[in-house]
Parts: structure tokens; sequence; C-alpha cells
């Protein structure tokens, strides 16, 4: 049911949230959107998925790794693309909320997208499926350790987790899927891929050369993180 009072989004919505009965998280706030054809909050911007996803944050944390990649950055990412890509299909793990999936579709790119979170999933289905006509777009709920593609990925772009191991074995799965000169555009920690420990992740970047490095053109938001784009070769 739709709500006839609406709060602000920025520095109103989560704050008064607690207790109201109000659509909380991001898949709530978005069924009722599609229950209701509206918003639960007022907003007059163009990405209320974003918007929300942060305001959210700060009420509630940083959880996941999930540092929402804003606009200008994943513009830089697909200046990359358009740089060392040499065809059209992409492999996206960690769609998330379909922040860099949108651009590379407006870019006529084809994507497979593929997140561990069935909400994600189901978020970035309904956002970005529409209109079916000029999508070439496939989605899978999967952790990147049991995606098995079935032929070696040319190219791959992502805004990973930060967690050294887990960002760690996702270079090894890349370097164990990925064919020889293929290429991964990707937001790591600043200065990732300088670190001489742990032996496992240098290791992992011995199987690739770093072709650029480009610091993000601005900060996350709800953390202090740094990060920088660095565009990898598979050797």
């Amino acid at each position: 049911m739709a709500k006839s009072k609406k709060y602000q989004l920025n520095n109103s919505y989560f704050k008064v949230n607690t207790g109201l009965g109000l659509p909380d998280s991001i898949i709530e706030i978005m069924r009722y959107l599609q229950e209701n054809g509206e918003l639960p909050f007022a907003y007059s911007g163009n990405n209320w998925v974003y918007d929300a996803f942060i305001e959210r944050q700060k009420y509630h944390g940083v959880r996941n790794s999930q540092f929402l990649t804003p606009d200008a950055t994943v513009d830089r990412m697909l200046h990359f693309a358009s740089k060392y890509f040499d065809s059209d299909w992409v492999y996206e793990p960690f769609c998330g909320t379909g922040q860099i999936t949108k651009k590379l579709l407006a870019a006529g790119y084809k994507v497979e997208v593929f997140d561990c979170d069935p909400e994600m999933i189901e978020i970035c289905k309904w956002l970005l499926s529409k209109p079916k006509s000029h999508l070439e777009l496939e989605f899978e709920c999967a952790d990147f350790r049991d995606f098995n593609p079935s032929y070696l990925m040319p190219q791959i772009i992502a805004n990973p987790p930060y967690e050294v191991p887990e960002l760690t074995a996702f270079l090894e799965w890349i370097s164990k899927n990925q064919e020889s000169g293929g290429i991964s555009i990707l937001l790591l920690p600043k200065d990732f891929v300088l670190k001489e420990r742990p032996k496992n992740l240098v290791a992992a970047l011995r199987n690739f050369t770093i072709l650029e490095r480009e610091d993000m053109q601005e900060p996350f938001v709800r953390t202090k993180t740094k990060a920088e784009i660095v565009c990898m070769k598979k050797i």
C-alpha cells in the first residue's frame, strides 16, 4: 500500500523509518515500487538505487564490501574498456545493484553478470531487463568460486570485495578462467597490486601484466577506503 506522507530521502527517510513500517532494504523499496508505481520517499534524482543504498548505509553501516561504484568512476572504467576490450562480450562478477552493468549495456556491450546475493540479482533483473528488446544480458546467482564459464573469458570488468583473502581468491579464479591475453578492468584498493605478501596473492598477481592504473575520480561514500582502476592482461 502506498504511503500518503513521504519523507525526503536524504537525512530523513531511513532516520525516521524505525517503527513506521516503511520499506527499509533496497529489495523492499524495489518491491514497493513494483506494487505501487512510485517510491516510498520523495525523490527527484535519476539513480534512486544508488542514492537510497548509500543513504541507508549511513544508518546501517557498510557490509560485505558493498562500496557502490560512483558514476564518474564507472565512466572511466568504460573509457578503459573502449581502449582495451576488442569485442563486445563482457563478464561482470559482483554486479551488485548494476551500477556498472547499466552503462555497459548503454555502451552496446553484451554482458553476463553474476553475484552471490540473490537480492542483488533480483534488483538487477528488474531494473535492467526492460525493455528486453534491445538488451543482451544474462544473469546468474552464484559465488565466483562456483561459477564455471563454458569457455575461457576474454574480458572481465568488476568492483570486487576488498578483503585480502576474498580478493586473492578472485584473482586466482580469474587466472584460472581467463584466456591468455584476456583483459580485466577492476576497481581495487589503492596499491593492492603492489603488495609483497601474502605469498598466494603475490603468486596470483604474477599471472597478470598491469597495463594501466588510475585513481578514482571521487571517493566512495560511507567509507574511507581508497581505490583505483587497474587494467590487467592475463599472461
